[in-house]
C-alpha cells in the first residue's frame, strides 16, 4: 500500500514539475514576444523619422530652389529648418556612424553658406542696378546743358593748320567712367555668381548622393532587422510548439500511465477491503466472543469475591464465638478446623479480588515516607516461624538504610509473595531475601534452592491461573506472581526471573522510587492523599460492611461520611444537616437507587432537591451514559479504590466556599441553645479582635497560636476551611507575601463576621420561641 502511494506521488510530483516546465516556457516565450515586439516599435519609430528626415529634406530642397527670391525673412526660415535637420540627424547617431551623419550635416551647413553668397552677390547685382538707374539720369540731364564745339583749323587763318581735337565732354567721360566699371564689376559679380553656382551644384550633388546612401543604409538596417525578427519570432513559435507539444504529451503519458497504475491498484485495493471487511467482520465476532467471556469472568470473579466473603465473614465470627462457649475437645478441634478452612479461603478470595482489581487498573499507589529496613525487617519477622517449620534457612540482608517515598503495603506484598512462592517449592537448602537502594532505585532479591523452572515454565510463571507442574499439589490460584507482576508494573518497575530447573530461581525486582528528603514537603503530603476537603457526605446501602469500608476511606483523606441503611434515616440526616454528596447502592432490598433519586427531588427536605447522588453498582446492565441522563451526577462500578471513590467525590460533590454558612447543629445538639450561641458570639468576637491586633502587628507566631486555637471550635461548625488557607500560608515559606497573608486574614476575618452574625439570627429564633 505504500509503495503504490509513493508511486502515485511521484507520478503527480513529475506532472506538476512538467505543468511548472510548461508555464515557465510560455512566459519565456511572451517575454521574448515582448522583447521582440518593443524591437519592433523601435523600428517603426526610425522609419517614422526616415519619413520625417526626408519630408524635411524635401521642404528644404524645395525652399532652396527659390535662392533668387529670398528676402531676409526667407533666409531665416531656412536655417530654422537647416537646424531642425541637423538636430533630427544627431538622433540617428544611435543606429548609423557618427562620421557619415556628421559629413551630411556639413554638406547641409556648407550648403547654406553658398545659397547665403549666391544672395550675397545677387544682393551686390541690385545694388549696381540701382546705382546705375541712380546716375544715367543726372547724366542725362548734364548733356543737355552742354554744348558741343566744333573743333578749329590751327595755323593762319585756320587754313594750312591741323583742326584741333575735341575734348570729350564731361558727361562722356562720366558715362565712359560709369560703362567701364559697371562693365567690370559685373563680370566680378558674374564670375563670382558662376563660381558660387558651380559650387552649389557640386555640394547638392554631393549632398544628394550622401542624403541617399544614408537614408537607402538606414532603411536596409531597418529592413534587415525586421526580417531577423520575424525569422526569430518564427524559429521560437517552431520551438516552443516542439517543447510544449513534447512536454504535453508527455504529461499526457504520464497521466494515462498514472490511470492505469490507479485503476490496476484502486482494482486490487478493494479486493483488499473485501477480504479485510470478511476478517473485521471475523475479529469483532471473536472480540465480542472475547468481550463476552471477559465480562462473564468479571461477573464470576465479582460474585466469588463479594457473595463468598460475606458468609466466611459470618461462619468465621461465629466460630469464635462457638470456640468461647464450648469446652468439649472435639468441639473445639472441629471448630478449628472450621476457621482454619474459613481463614485459607479467605485468603484465597482476597487474593482473587486483589488480582482483579489490579489486572482492571482498580489500584493507585499510595505513597508514603519509608524506611527500607522496616520492610526487611517486617518479612523476617513473619516468614522466618514459617522457614523454620519447614527445615528451611531464610536469610534477610539489608544493605541500605534509606528513608524513600514508596507505597510500603505494596512493596511488603511484593516481598510476601516471593518469599511466599520461594518457601513453598523449596523442600532443602534455603531462601534467600536481599533488600538495598541505589541510583534512586529500590533493589529486592528472592533466592532459593528449590525446584528451579524450565525455560518454557518461565515465560509462563507470571501469567494469570498459572500452575506449573510442581504446584500441582499445592493449594491456590495460581495469581501470587501474576499480582507481583502487576504491582510492580504499577509502580514502574521491572522484574527478572533467572533460574534453572534443578538449581532454584532467583528474582530480581527494580522499583525507582526517590529518597523522602529529596521530595518537598508539599509533594509528600500530596502523595500521602493529606489533602484539606471541607465535604460533608452520605452513604446508603443494606450492607453495613460496606459502608464501614465507605467510612474508613473517607476518613484516610479528611472527608466526614454519616451512613444509613434505609431511606427514612437518610431523610432525617439531610433533614439536620446540609450534605455535598449522597452515595448509594443501585440495588438495595426496600428501595432501589432510581426510586431514592426521584424520592430526593420530590421531596423538600433540606437540600434534597439539589444534593448531587453518585451511584455505586456492581451491575454490569448500566453504563455510565445510561445512570447519568436518569440524572445520577457520577457513577462508580463496584469494586473501586479509593482514588476512584476521591475522583468521583471531588468532581460531583457540592464545594463549600470561603463564605459558605456555618452549621451550628453539632454545637446546639448539646441543649441551652441561646446560652451556647451567647457564648459563641463573644468569644467570636474577642478573637477576631486578637486577629485583627496579630495582624496589624505582623505577628506571625501569634497568628499561628491564634489558629491553631480556633480550628478545634470551627471544625464543628464546618467553618474552618479559612483557617486551613491561613495555616498553609503561615506554613508554606519562611517568610509568607504580604498580600497573600492580608488575603488569608481576611478571609478569616470574613468567616468570623459570618458565623457571629449568623449566632445571632439563631439566637433570636430561640429567643422568640
Amino acid at each position: 500500500m505504500n509503495s503504490i502511494r509513493k508511486l502515485i506521488s511521484c507520478g503527480y510530483i513529475l506532472i506538476f514539475m512538467f505543468i511548472g516546465i510548461i508555464i515557465y516556457c510560455y512566459k519565456h516565450e511572451w517575454q521574448k514576444l515582448e522583447s521582440l515586439e518593443k524591437e519592433n516599435q523601435a523600428a517603426d519609430e526610425l522609419r517614422q523619422k526616415i519619413n520625417e528626415l526626408n519630408f524635411h529634406l524635401t521642404g528644404l530642397s524645395l525652399l532652396g530652389e527659390t535662392v533668387l527670391e529670398w528676402n531676409k525673412d526667407e533666409r531665416g526660415h531656412y536655417h530654422a529648418k537647416r537646424m531642425a535637420i541637423d538636430s533630427m540627424l544627431c538622433n540617428f547617431r544611435r543606429t548609423y556612424p557618427t562620421e557619415r551623419i556628421d559629413s551630411v550635416r556639413y554638406l547641409l551647413e556648407d550648403k547654406e553658406r553658398q545659397m547665403l553668397s549666391i544672395v550675397r552677390i545677387l544682393d551686390k547685382q541690385q545694388a549696381v542696378n540701382k546705382k546705375i538707374a541712380d546716375q544715367v539720369p543726372v547724366i542725362a540731364q548734364k548733356s543737355v546743358q552742354e554744348q558741343p564745339k566744333k573743333p578749329k583749323r590751327k595755323g593762319f587763318l585756320g587754313i594750312f593748320g591741323k583742326k584741333e581735337e575735341v575734348k570729350p565732354t564731361a558727361t562722356a567721360t562720366m558715362l565712359h567712367s560709369l560703362n567701364k566699371n559697371i562693365i567690370s564689376e559685373q563680370k566680378a559679380q558674374s564670375r563670382r555668381l558662376s563660381e558660387r553656382a558651380d559650387s552649389l551644384a557640386e555640394h547638392n550633388a554631393e549632398l544628394n548622393r550622401q542624403l541617399q546612401e544614408l537614408i537607402r543604409q538606414i532603411d536596409e538596417k531597418v529592413q534587415i532587422d525586421l526580417k531577423n525578427r520575424e525569422n526569430k519570432i518564427s524559429l521560437m513559435r517552431k520551438e516552443s510548439l516542439m517543447q510544449i507539444g513534447s512536454l504535453t504529451g508527455f504529461v499526457l503519458l504520464l497521466l494515462i500511465i498514472s490511470y492505469i497504475t490507479i485503476y490496476r491498484d484502486a482494482k486490487q485495493i478493494k479486493q483488499y477491503k473485501c477480504k479485510t471487511a470478511e476478517l473485521i467482520g471475523q475479529l469483532k465476532q471473536s472480540i465480542q466472543q472475547n468481550e463476552a467471556l471477559i465480562v462473564s469472568r468479571k461477573k464470576a470473579v465479582h460474585t466469588i469475591t463479594h457473595e463468598l466473603r460475606t458468609p466466611l465473614t459470618t461462619i468465621t465470627g461465629y466460630t469464635e464465638l462457638l470456640r468461647k462457649e464450648c469446652s468439649n475437645g472435639n468441639n473445639v478441634h472441629f471448630l478449628q478446623s472450621i476457621q482454619q478452612s474459613s481463614d485459607r479461603m479467605r485468603d484465597m478470595l482476597n487474593t482473587l479480588l486483589d488480582f482483579f482489581r489490579l489486572d482492571n487498573g482498580k489500584e493507585q499507589p499510595r505513597l508514603s515516607p519509608c524506611r527500607i529496613s522496616t520492610i526487611a525487617h517486617t518479612l523476617e519477622t513473619e516468614f522466618m516461624p514459617i522457614a523454620m517449620n519447614r527445615g528451611l534457612s531464610l536469610t534477610v540482608k539489608n544493605e541500605n538504610d534509606a528513608v524513600v517515598l514508596t507505597d510500603k503495603e505494596r512493596i511488603i506484598q511484593i516481598g510476601n509473595n516471593l518469599l511466599s512462592n520461594a518457601i513453598k517449592f523449596t523442600e532443602e537448602g534455603g531462601v534467600s531475601l536481599t533488600t538495598g537502594y541505589t541510583d534512586g532505585v529500590l533493589i529486592l532479591i528472592v533466592e532459593d534452592t528449590g525446584t528451579g523452572m524450565t525455560e518454557d515454565e518461565q515465560q509462563r510463571v507470571f501469567g494469570a491461573f498459572e500452575r506449573l507442574s510442581n504446584a500441582a499439589a499445592k493449594d491456590g490460584f495460581g495469581l501470587g506472581l501474576a499480582i507481583v507482576h502487576n504491582i510492580v508494573t504499577m509502580l514502574h518497575g521491572t522484574i527478572r526471573l533467572d533460574s534453572d530447573k534443578g538449581n532454584g530461581s532467583r528474582f530480581i525486582v527494580k522499583i525507582p522510587m526517590q529518597k523522602a528528603e529529596d521530595v518537598p514537603k508539599k509533594e509528600i503530603q500530596t502523595c500521602i492523599h493529606q489533602k484539606d476537603r471541607n465535604l460533608n457526605v452520605a452513604a446508603i446501602d443494606n450492607d453495613e460492611v460496606l459502608l464501614l469500608m465507605l467510612k474508613e476511606m473517607y476518613a484516610q483523606d479528611g472527608i466526614h461520611c454519616d451512613t444509613c441503611t434505609d431511606t427514612g434515616e437518610l431523610m432525617e440526616m439531610v433533614r439536620r444537616k446540609e450534605y455535598n454528596l449522597l452515595l448509594t447502592d443501585l440495588n438495595m432490598p426496600s428501595i432501589n437507587g432510581f426510586e431514592l433519586l426521584e424520592l430526593l427531588r420530590s421531596s423538600n427536605v433540606g437540600n434534597s432537591q439539589t444534593i448531587p447522588v453518585v451511584v455505586a453498582t456492581a451491575s454490569g446492565s448500566c453504563d455510565v451514559e445510561e445512570l447519568l441522563e436518569r440524572g445520577f451526577a457520577g457513577c462508580l462500578f463496584k469494586p473501586f479504590s479509593i482514588s476512584e471513590l476521591m475522583e468521583v467525590s471531588d468532581k460531583c460533590a457540592i464545594k463549600n466556599t470561603q463564605d459558605s454558612k456555618p452549621d451550628f447543629s453539632a454545637l446546639l445538639s448539646y441543649g441551652n441553645e441561646a446560652v451556647m450561641l451567647e457564648k459563641l458570639i463573644t468569644e467570636t468576637e474577642k478573637e477576631m479582635q486578637a486577629v485583627r491586633d496579630a495582624a496589624t502587628r505582623n505577628d506571625l507566631q501569634e497568628l499561628d497560636a491564634l489558629t491553631h486555637h480556633l480550628r478545634s471550635s470551627w471544625e464543628i461548625l464546618r467553618a474552618d476551611q479559612p483557617l486551613r488557607i491561613l495555616y498553609g500560608v503561615l506554613h508554606g515559606k519562611a517568610m509568607p507575601e504580604e498580600s497573600e497573608l492580608s488575603h488569608a486574614v481576611t478571609a478569616v476575618l470574613n468567616m468570623g463576621a459570618e458565623i457571629i452574625r449568623q449566632a445571632k439570627e439563631e439566637r433570636r429564633k430561640y429567643e422568640n420561641g
